[in-house]
């Protein structure tokens, strides 16, 4: 029994000093809406992030190996493609949220491309 006990309390250690806070955050976010030519609706949703900055080294203390260790972990989002596909899908889950909002789309859609620009995800589609 003290067995499992120990290894819950590691366990629960290790979920306590995991970070929830995620090294992007999302500053804005817009909805763009036209018809084409035969009259479908289209679609375009922009999700843009602020990365944030790498914690500064003090070089005037002592620089230990696990300092080393946490710098070098450091995730950031220009060089991050992990990064960059959690941000994706949290930007399709906005814009299900959106459309839902506006019902803009009241059947079905369907996302055609998916552009990226520096700091930014946006995503195209139309209604079915």
């Amino acid at each position: 029994m003290k067995k499992y006990a120990l290894v819950l309390m590691v366990l629960l250690v290790g979920c306590a000093n995991s970070s929830d806070e995620q090294p992007y955050e999302i500053n804005n976010k817009q909805f763009h809406e036209k018809q084409d030519e035969q009259g479908n609706k289209l679609f375009a949703y922009v999700v843009s992030v602020k990365a944030k900055s790498r914690q500064n080294i003090n070089l005037d203390k002592k620089f230990t190996r696990s300092d080393f260790e946490r710098f070098a972990a450091q995730e950031h989002f220009e060089e991050s493609s992990i990064l960059k596909l959690q941000l994706e899908d949290q930007a399709v889950e906005l814009l299900n949220k959106e459309l839902e909002t506006r019902n803009y789309c009241p059947a079905k859609h369907e996302i055609n491309e998916v552009l990226w620009r520096d700091l930014s995800v946006q995503l195209r589609g139309r209604c079915l």
